[in-house]
């Protein structure tokens, strides 16, 4: 006879802390051994005993791999794809406590020594005190989720829902979702080989607070874009005894910074919320070396959040902005010339990566623009946003003629905006939602964009007039070490909702997860979730 492995709260919790355990930071052996790890604990269910050839490995670069484990009931060919990932962000602010991070029975235990316990916040100590958090990475962001999933499909395969689940956990999240887009085209392969209709996409990311006093819980039937437009700021090379003879890419950069920081061009209202105003996520020369030749190249990262526009559109205000910020420099550095009588070494221009990939591939060669692209992406150790960078800075270095420039580019990575609010089900998954949160006690708030940012972003999409060409043209590294398959996310369309635990704290020492919420009420509400669409 089978018996449950996680059908109680207590089972649910030692499932949680197993996981948990099975450490995946991002980008670390951990988290490629992850996938493995999750395959081997689901190939003990007896429904996967015997269709073990429904748990798929699929390829997400680096030795990362996205996991789908599919339950298919033999009538059905409606569809829910539960949708979680397994890495976590690092633990280093854990200081001596960090090889207890993956544990949480046991750091939960420990902070409450007084040691300790004297530490934290006051906050997090009061839920601490009473009992009803677990601490530790992961739990709450957002391996408790997966945990849920993995539930769902031990309760859907005994009782034999007549509706069709794929688990989908994927890698990578925290960076550049590289498991997610990886997980896409297997999903439309899915679909396709299994004859099914995809009718509800379902997240648990966990709820976020709004504010640092709120304990409200949230739904949430669409989730917040993420774009970050970089510029590449080239100026002329002089020496410091000679300071008029050049320009610093320093100076022409504070012009843009100022610019774009908190520049309420880029906020987006919709549905009666409001991205976040942008902010510049990094500003550096590229000097790899103290010398007196000042620093004549500079780069800088904006993120900006989406909630309805797309690359196209945020590209034309970046111009805009861009446009205006050099403008200002170019005012300020003549007042500068006239005063000291120099000439100069001229106006700083404006220009999207691929006006300068065109002129380069024109004055150097098609081969010769590949090969200093490949050169750039050779270097293992920089990312996708420092070879990014690079390329731009190569390929300016050979065309200084254009110099000097502000040079405009997309850099990873890219969240789509998605949003459900007005899809039927949607609205009826969230009444049903709520009214079975009250039975708890608890009251639910919808949400209409996750402000958290996650791998919802890559399903449901839709773009009629192709201005994602935007984002694939002025991104130096497209095609070779990053790239969205738009294409299968238009085909996987359907609704898409997340409903997860409440935690606090993510992605800090006082990550905890609010245990009630975890192993009490969200097996219940998730399960009557699925019910629902039987």
């Amino acid at each position: 006879m089978n018996t449950y492995m996680w059908n109680t709260p207590e089972k649910l919790r030692a499932l949680l802390c197993e996981i948990v355990s099975w450490e995946s930071r991002t980008l670390t052996k951990g988290e490629n051994e992850f996938a493995y790890k999750l395959k081997d604990k689901l190939l003990t269910l007896p429904y996967y005993k015997k269709h073990p050839e429904f748990i798929e490995l699929h390829d997400a670069g680096l030795g990362r791999n996205a996991v789908t484990a599919l339950y298919k009931h033999p009538t059905a060919t409606e569809t829910v794809v539960l949708i979680s990932h397994f890495d976590t962000v690092h633990t280093e602010e854990y200081g001596e406590l960090e090889p207890l991070a993956f544990y949480p029975e046991e750091l939960t235990k420990k902070l409450m020594e007084p040691k300790y316990k004297k530490d934290l916040p006051e906050a997090a100590r009061i839920d601490l005190e009473s009992g009803n958090y677990l601490f530790g990475r992961g739990t709450m962001d957002m391996k408790m989720g997966l945990a849920l999933h993995m539930q769902l499909i031990e309760k859907a395969s005994f009782e034999q829902w007549p509706i069709n689940l794929i688990l989908t956990a994927v890698p990578d999240e925290e960076v550049n979702s590289a498991g997610m887009r990886a997980a896409v085209v297997e999903l439309v392969r899915l679909r396709e080989q299994h004859g099914l209709t995809y009718k509800l996409f379902l997240n648990s990311e966990p709820s976020f607070s709004q504010g640092p006093s709120d304990t409200n819980e949230y739904i949430y039937s669409g989730t917040i874009g993420k774009i970050m437009p970089a510029a590449l700021f080239y100026g002329k090379e002089t020496h410091v005894g000679e300071p008029l003879k050049g320009m610093t890419a320093n100076f022409i950069a504070s012009y843009m910074t100022q610019h774009m920081e908190w520049n309420p061009l880029f906020r987006e209202t919709d549905l009666g919320e409001s991205t976040p105003l942008p902010v510049s996520l990094q500003l550096k020369d590229l000097k790899m070396e103290y010398s007196t030749q000042t620093p004549y190249r500079a780069a800088a990262l904006y993120n900006v959040f989406l909630l309805k526009r797309t690359a196209a559109e945020v590209m034309a205000i970046f111009e805009q902005v861009a446009l205006q910020a050099m403008a200002a420099c170019n005012e300020h550095y003549q007042q500068i010339c006239t005063r000291e009588k120099v000439q100069g070494v001229g106006d700083v221009k404006v220009l999207r990566y691929e006006a300068l990939l065109e002129h380069a591939t024109h004055k150097l060669g098609a081969e010769e623009v590949h090969a200093i692209k490949q050169q750039v992406l050779q270097h293992s150790e920089w990312d996708d946003r420092e070879k990014s960078i690079r390329i731009v800075d190569q390929l300016m270095i050979r065309c200084q003629e254009l110099a000097p420039a502000t040079v405009l580019l997309y850099a990873p990575p890219y969240y789509p905006a998605i949003n459900s609010s007005n899809h039927p089900l949607v609205i009826q998954s969230i009444e049903l939602m709520k009214k079975t949160a009250q039975t708890f006690d608890v009251e639910v708030e919808q949400i209409h964009y996750f402000n958290g940012i996650c791998d919802l972003s890559y399903v449901n999409y839709t773009d009629d007039s192709n201005e994602w060409l935007a984002f694939e043209r002025n991104t130096p590294v497209w095609g070779d070490t990053y790239s969205i398959p738009f294409k299968e996310m238009t085909a996987l369309q359907g609704p898409v909702l997340n409903v997860g635990p409440f935690g606090k704290d993510a992605h800090q020492k006082t990550e905890r997860l609010h245990v009630d919420s975890a192993f009490k009420e969200m097996p219940i509400m998730i399960d009557t979730l699925i019910k629902s669409l039987l």
